[in-house]
C-alpha cells in the first residue's frame, strides 16, 4: 500500500500540487469545507468537514495513517497543520513558525525586537470602543486598519480621519469578531512580492513582482509584473529574508514576502509561509524556474535534497478584472484584442455575464484575469495596452 498524504483545500489551484503528489504514487486523503471542491476528483478520499474540528481531523489522519499533511497556495489551513504535525509528530510545518507568521501585531514586535528594524508606528486595540482619539493623532492620518489575523486583504482598509475611520469599520467589523484590531501608520510607496523558499536555513530567490494597487479605502492588487527584473532590489530584500530566516529559525519552507521601500530600506509589510495564488506559485513560477514548484514545497516538508535552477528573465503580467461600483456585469471591452496580443497566455472570468457585482473590497469581488507573458521587454507594449483599453464593462451602477 502506497504511503497516504492529506492535503488540506481542494480548489483549482491545489490541482497541480495534487497532481504532483499523484504522481508520486501517494494515496491522497483530501480534506475540505466545501461538498463538492474542484480537485474533488483527484483525491482518494475527501473528508467535508471543518477545519476548526481539529480532534475529528487528527482522528481521521490517523485511521489512515497519514504521514505528511499539505496545503498549496493557501494558509487558511497551515495553523491546522502545524497543530496536527505536533500531534502526530509529522514533520513539516511547526506551530511556532505558524503562530509567528499568522500574527501581524507579535511579527512587528518581532522584527523591532530581534531585528532592530523600524517600521511603520502602530496601535492596537481589542475593542474599537477602546480607540481613543488622542492616541490616534499620534500616527497622523492616513491610516491603515488590519484585522491582527485574516488574508486575502479582508477588512483592510485606509482611513483619512477618525469618522472615516469609525464608519468604514463599521462596514467591515464581521472580519474583526475576536480579533484584535491593528493601526498602522500609512506610507505610499511601491508594493513588491518575493517568491522563494527557505531552505537548509537561507533564502533561495524565485521571482520579483511589482504591484499596483487600487484606490482608497481598500488597497488591493489589481495588477502584478511578476519576474520584475531588478538585481540591487533582489539582493536587498535575500540579505533581509536570510537575516529573517536565521532570527526566526523558519526552514523548510516557501516564502511569500510583501513589502515595500522607503529610505533605501526593505519596510515588510506581510510574510507568508506558502505559494502565492491564482497561479503564481503553482504555474507561473514553475515556468520562470523551469521546475515544479509544487514539487519543490513538496521536497520541503518531507525534508528531501532539492537543486534550485537558476530563475530565467521571462515576464509575466496578471491583471485582475474587477468593478469601481455595485452594477451587473456585462463583460470585458477589447476582449478579442486582448485574446489576440502576441504575449497572451489566459483568460478568465470568475463570475457570469448580466450577474450583480460589487466595488473591489477583498478577494472575492474579483471578476476575472488576464495573463500576458513573453521572454523580452516587448510586453510592455501589451501591459500598456491592457491597462489603457482592456476595461470592465459594468451597467445600472449605483454611486
Amino acid at each position: 500500500m502506497f504511503n497516504a498524504v492529506a492535503v488540506f483545500g481542494l480548489g483549482k489551484y491545489q490541482q497541480n500540487g495534487i497532481n504532483e503528489l499523484r504522481n508520486k504514487g501517494f494515496r491522497i486523503i483530501g480534506f475540505d469545507e466545501k461538498k463538492n471542491p474542484y480537485s474533488i476528483n483527484s483525491v482518494d478520499k475527501l473528508y467535508k468537514v471543518s477545519f476548526l474540528d481539529i480532534k475529528k481531523i487528527q482522528n481521521i489522519c490517523t485511521k489512515n495513517n497519514v504521514q505528511y499533511l499539505f496545503a498549496f497556495n493557501t494558509d487558511a489551513p497551515l495553523k491546522l497543520i502545524s497543530i496536527l504535525n505536533q500531534k502526530l509528530k509529522l514533520n513539516g510545518y511547526k506551530e511556532r513558525n505558524i503562530k509567528l507568521i499568522s500574527d501581524k501585531i507579535k511579527l512587528r514586535k518581532f522584527f523591532k525586537l530581534k531585528m532592530n528594524l523600524h517600521t511603520p508606528k502602530y496601535f492596537y486595540f481589542n475593542k474599537f470602543d477602546e480607540i481613543k482619539k488622542n492616541k490616534i493623532k499620534k500616527l497622523s492620518f492616513p491610516i491603515v486598519c488590519k484585522p491582527n489575523v485574516g488574508s486575502g486583504s479582508r477588512g483592510v482598509f485606509l482611513a483619512n480621519n477618525f469618522k472615516n475611520l469609525s464608519s468604514l469599520f463599521k462596514i467591515n467589523k464581521k472580519f474583526y469578531k475576536d480579533n484584535k484590531i491593528l493601526l498602522e501608520q500609512f506610507i505610499n510607496k511601491k508594493e513588491y512580492a518575493v517568491e522563494g523558499w527557505a531552505y537548509k536555513k537561507k533564502f533561495y530567490f524565485g521571482c520579483l513582482s511589482k504591484k499596483t494597487r487600487s484606490k482608497p479605502p481598500y488597497l488591493l492588487d489589481t495588477d502584478l509584473i511578476i519576474n520584475y527584473q531588478d538585481i540591487k532590489m533582489k539582493k536587498k530584500v535575500t540579505n533581509f529574508l536570510n537575516i529573517f530566516l536565521k532570527k526566526s529559525n523558519i526552514n523548510n519552507v516557501p516564502i511569500h514576502f510583501e513589502f515595500f521601500e522607503h529610505n533605501k530600506k526593505i519596510i515588510p509589510i506581510d510574510i507568508s509561509l506558502r505559494g502565492a495564488g491564482f497561479g503564481v506559485y503553482s504555474s507561473i513560477l514553475s515556468k520562470i524556474m523551469t521546475q515544479s514548484a509544487d514539487n519543490i514545497l513538496i521536497n520541503l516538508l518531507m525534508n528531501k535534497k532539492i537543486t534550485f535552477n537558476n530563475p530565467n528573465q521571462i515576464i509575466f503580467y496578471l491583471s485582475f478584472f474587477y468593478s469601481k461600483r455595485e452594477g451587473i456585469f456585462n463583460g470585458i471591452k477589447n476582449q478579442k484584442k486582448l485574446l489576440n496580443l502576441d504575449s497572451f497566455i489566459e483568460f478568465e472570468l470568475y463570475k457570469k455575464i448580466n450577474s450583480k457585482v460589487f466595488f473591489l473590497k477583498n478577494g472575492a469581488n474579483r471578476l476575472g484575469h488576464c495573463l500576458l507573458g513573453a521572454a523580452n521587454k516587448k510586453i510592455y507594449k501589451d501591459i500598456k495596452f491592457v491597462k489603457n483599453f482592456v476595461k470592465t464593462k459594468v451597467s445600472n451602477e449605483r454611486i
